[in-house]
């Protein structure tokens, strides 16, 4: 049987410090990305565990008919309707978010709050730390606030029969205290529960009582909870059927409800309403594989240059078998030494991955628990993992070196046995699967700054975009205007309704003779805003003003108008809408712009221009200089007029706001260039210890070749073209793989870059990357005195 010896191992780490490096590095970095990874990947899916009724939760969301589009939304008056002809259904909960504000010592803080029915913690079970569940929510006064929101503004979480008071004097008695609404379906930035009834104060339009004369479409996340044994997505048809029965616009607004299990939520690509965060089921994916993948390389590293030094460790195996040691104390023996390198690398690694989770959230998008790390079933999956690398890592060099004859060694054969078979293998596989990565993240990186720099129609750089309904409704607007408008950095400021990145009034038109509404964008804004943002007609005139509607080419053809038209015609005066008011005067057909961003189709867009605009909810304002300097500036003065910070929930530059709506996307470029960025290094690492080991093999051969007559540039090509050939294998192979994912990949995009020639690149990089690895070594070996390699044979 084998006879372990761990400080015999120690010596031959210690005095083979290039193996033990490169093997650390590797197998710990892979580990640690794989114990993160491994951590992400369990929170996600464990969201929506913690209920007990989860299998009873039904979401309800609208889908719109005319362009199939849906939302996870839908209007709180639903479930009144839902329960009262449906006895299957036992309990509902509407949430609506909104925002209250409380005075924290000199400043104004704004609490994100979820308006919500008494029957929320009575169907989800979300940890309630201080509280009576089934009471907590049942009076109009109460609030719950969450553990992080208790600690910030109490400094404790002890604060059940606390009071806040508002700053427009509303004032709450604290009546629980739940756990953050991390990694929960709930959105992580809620910090508190309120009745429902504070809806109201967002929109008329969420409240029951003025349904359906107001209505807000799809701005409340509605559930229902069924009784047991009801499976209710059989009843979908016939909700749909009933919905007509209650529902007022269904002639010109058609849409048409769905159900969604809670089970199934998470992982939804449906757009959610606010009060929601969805998951991203391809982000998983993508961090499970390339995890993987990492892992993979570290193994092959640890196979490979163990298999290399097999004609070293040759006689120290051979003198093992004439002592008597078995082939399975051989293989026992290496497998030990697998684990204990396994289990050194795992415990550096988990020290990493405590450090770097952070990092990492930041990347990913999601707060990582690493404290999950030390609970017993964890601690469990780790060993085993563990044990399951040490065999894997551990088989090959296993099997090779429990085959040693002590003969063998005494020929001098056992070096034509592991020449280079396993190593090629490996080296052409790490080629390929770096290729593969680097492709990808060239391809996602640049496909991705495409969108960014995408020409959208209007001016996009040194604007900031401020939104704030509330406060710029006010009177402090005026005040707040000429203040940012004397800072030296402006150029240009003004309030409007309605921006450029994500447009005005999205509202529903319908003009006669017409079967069902059309959604336009209604932009009220001055001429300023159409100066700073280089919006201008096409005919090349100055911007009018003094109530002035300027149309897109959308909006005309919608209006059967022609470009010529120099009047409205019949057509827009038959909406009868009081958004879009006859006595205006036309101004003309602007040049077109992306709302959103430039793969979305454009819509109608009628734009109203006067000098001053009621009730604004945007300012924007043109800068000089370092934008970031110039909005530092505009939230002192933010604060200064209105007494409080600035809301920042939301980017507040018309860059960043454009880079928001790539948001997944960015973030999946980035992991994959991170990743790509670490299979290099690590095959970088293998790949100069394997040039090492390799040339220390051949070694005698190359002092043959200098004796007969070779050069030391003959020789240098000739070691540096085996590298070179392994690479051009593994990119032949690379390249209808990458073809194959990244064509279905990129087809997502209407406007896209061509991209095949990064695959080129990426090859020519990998290959780069491979000369320098082995030229070094190439050098050395092929200036060294022949004699000394001969003489040692």
């Amino acid at each position: 049987m084998g006879n372990f010896n761990l400080k015999s191992y120690f010596t031959f780490l210690s005095r083979n410090k290039a193996y033990t490096a490169v093997n650390v590095f590797g197998l710990a970095v892979s580990l640690m990305f794989v114990i993160i990874i491994g951590l992400y990947t369990w929170q996600e899916f464990s969201i929506n565990r913690q209920h007990s009724k989860a299998d009873r939760i039904y979401n309800i969301g609208l889908e719109f008919m005319d362009d199939s589009s849906r939302v996870m939304g839908c209007h709180h008056a639903s479930l009144r309707n839902l329960r009262m002809h449906y006895p299957e259904i036992e309990n509902t909960c509407g949430m609506v978010d909104g925002t209250i504000k409380v005075r924290e010592r000199d400043d104004v803080l704004n609490v994100n709050t979820i308006n919500t029915d008494s029957t929320f913690f009575s169907m989800f079970d979300f940890k309630l730390l201080r509280g009576n569940r089934a009471t907590c929510l049942k009076s109009k006064g109460n609030i719950v606030v969450t553990e992080r929101f208790a600690r910030r503004y109490f400094g404790t979480d002890d604060v059940l029969g606390r009071t806040i008071m508002t700053t427009d004097s509303l004032h709450f008695r604290v009546t629980g205290v739940v756990q953050n609404f991390d990694n929960t379906i709930i959105s992580k930035n809620t910090d508190a529960l309120v009745d429902f009834a504070y809806a109201e104060r967002e929109g008329e339009g969420n409240m029951d009582k003025y349904f359906p004369g107001q209505i807000n479409v799809t701005n409340c996340a509605c559930f229902v909870q069924v009784r047991k044994g009801c499976d209710l997505m059989k009843k979908e048809a016939d909700i749909q059927k009933f919905w007509s029965a209650f529902w007022p616009y269904e002639p010109q607004m058609p849409l048409r409800p769905f159900l969604t299990p809670l089970s199934q939520l998470y992982f939804n690509d449906t757009p959610e309403v606010n009060v929601m965060q969805f998951g991203n089921i391809n982000m998983v994916r993508i961090l499970l594989v390339v995890g993987l993948v990492i892992l993979l390389f570290a193994i092959m590293n640890y196979i490979n240059l163990t298999v290399a030094q097999c004609g070293y460790r040759a006689r120290e195996m051979a003198t093992r078998r004439l002592f008597g040691s078995s082939k399975l104390g051989i293989g026992i023996n290496m497998f030990c030494e697998s684990l204990t390198m396994c289990a050194i690398s795992c415990a550096i690694a988990m020290v990493l991955a405590h450090s770097f989770a952070g990092y990492a959230g930041n990347i990913i998008g999601k707060d990582i628990d690493t404290a999950t790390l030390t609970s017993p079933a964890a601690i469990a999956i780790i060993l085993m993992f563990v044990i399951v690398v040490s065999l894997l890592a551990g088989f090959i060099p296993a099997m090779m070196l429990s085959r040693v004859k002590p003969i063998e060694v005494v020929k001098g054969t056992l070096t034509k046995h592991t020449k280079m078979i396993f190593s090629r293998i490996f080296i052409i596989a790490e080629n390929l699967i770096t290729i593969v990565l680097l492709s990808c993240a060239l391809i996602m990186s640049i496909q991705i700054r495409h969108l960014l720099n995408a020409p959208v129609g209007y001016n996009k750089e040194n604007i900031i975009s401020l939104f704030d309904p509330w406060k710029f409704n006010g009177n402090g607007l005026t005040v707040f205007l000429d203040k940012v408008r004397a800072l030296p950095c402006t150029e240009k400021a003004t309030a409007t309704c309605g921006c450029a990145v994500y447009g005005g009034n999205n509202t529903g038109i319908a003009f006669e003779g017409d079967k069902a509404q059309t959604f336009v964008q209604i932009f009220n804004v001055t001429p300023e805003f159409m100066e700073i943002y280089g919006i201008t007609p096409k005919n090349g005139e100055k911007i009018q003003s003094g109530n002035t509607l300027y149309l897109n080419d959308q909006a005309l053809e919608l209006l059967h108008m022609k470009p010529t038209d120099t009047h409205l015609n019949s057509r827009y005066k038959s909406s009868k809408s009081n958004m879009l008011p006859v006595d205006v005067r036309y101004g003309g057909v602007i040049n077109n712009f992306h709302t959103t961003n430039i793969m979305q189709p454009i819509s109608p867009y009628f734009i109203f221009v006067n000098d001053q605009i009621e009730y604004p909810w945007y300012v924007t304002i043109k800068v000089k200089g370092d934008i970031v300097d110039a909005l530092n500036e505009v939230k002192k003065v933010y604060k200064e007029v209105f007494k409080e910070e600035i809301n920042d929930s939301r980017p507040m530059t018309v860059t960043g706001q454009i880079a928001e709506l790539f948001e997944k996307d960015i973030r999946t470029s980035k992991i994959v260039s991170l990743f790509a960025f670490i299979a290099i290094i690590i095959s970088l690492l293998g790949l100069v210890a394997m040039s090492t080991y390799f040339i220390q093999q051949r070694a005698r051969e190359i002092a043959i070749r200098k004796v007969f007559g070779s050069t030391g540039n003959q020789i240098r090509v000739r070691l540096i073209r085996t590298f070179m050939l392994y690479v051009g294998i593994a990119f032949i192979i690379a390249v209808p793989i990458v073809v194959h994912f990244m064509s279905e990949w990129i087809e997502q995009y209407s406007y896209r870059i061509v991209w095949w020639p990064l695959i080129v690149a990426a090859g020519v990089i990998v290959m780069l990357i491979s000369l320098a690895a082995v030229a070094v070594q190439s050098w050395m070996a092929s200036n060294e005195n022949p004699v000394k390699n001969i003489r040692q044979e």
